[in-house]
């Protein structure tokens, strides 16, 4: 299918929470599909039979949908958590903020400065940027710091270079959460050691940012 003119208008104006988009409103195929999931997908998901959850680290990932070069998958992690920085060589992708203590990085800066994401008053206590994206490109680097109560995100991918999906975890460049996720990158130069510290996750911030 041809994701390209699937809501355009609808995804700008979901994009513009963060300015990490596209220019304008040139929407591109990733970001149809990305669109047309968070509207059309039932909350059930398409989870297949097979292959439905990994596990990396502490970390669980959950398969919500696959088909051809496409894929979404949603990350539960636990509180303490560092995913330090590291770029997917073969995904395009759009991470979905769906709740939980998150500070997201991207080219070695926090997406928002600390406290700025925060509950909203209300029974359901759900958080202010509740849905907001980042575009992830091959060369994108990116990671995160998972504070109280932990986080939860989804991925949306466009897989590209005739790889087929697998866990985005598996491909992957540079410093890993650990020696289990090591063991398991299939495609890219990864690495990692015994501790990790939040400026793994975003370089370019201060150690108390």
């Amino acid at each position: 299918m041809n994701w390209t003119g699937v809501a355009r208008v609808t995804y700008c104006a979901r994009w513009s929470k963060t300015g990490l988009g596209s220019k304008g409103c040139d929407v591109d195929e990733l970001e149809g599909f990305c669109n047309w999931f968070l509207k059309n997908m039932p909350v059930l998901g398409a989870v297949p039979f097979a292959g439905a959850v990994s596990k990396i680290q502490d970390v669980t990932g959950i398969l919500l949908y696959r088909k051809d070069q496409f894929q979404v998958q949603m990350f539960a992690v636990p509180e303490g958590t560092i995913i330090p920085e590291h770029t997917h060589p073969n995904v395009d992708s759009i991470e979905v903020y769906v709740g939980g203590n998150i500070m997201f990085s991207h080219s070695g800066k926090y997406i928002f400065p600390k406290g700025e994401v925060q509950a909203l008053t209300g029974p359901l206590g759900c958080a202010n940027k509740r849905g907001a994206t980042i575009r992830v490109r091959p060369n994108d680097v990116h990671g995160g710091v998972f504070g109280e109560g932990g986080g939860v995100f989804l991925s949306v991918q466009h897989w590209l270079n005739g790889v087929k999906p697998h866990c985005v975890s598996a491909d992957y460049d540079g410093l890993t959460m650990g020696e289990h996720h090591l063991a398991g990158v299939k495609y890219g130069e990864a690495t990692a050691k015994k501790k990790l510290t939040a400026k793994d996750a975003a370089s370019l911030e201060a150690e108390d940012a």
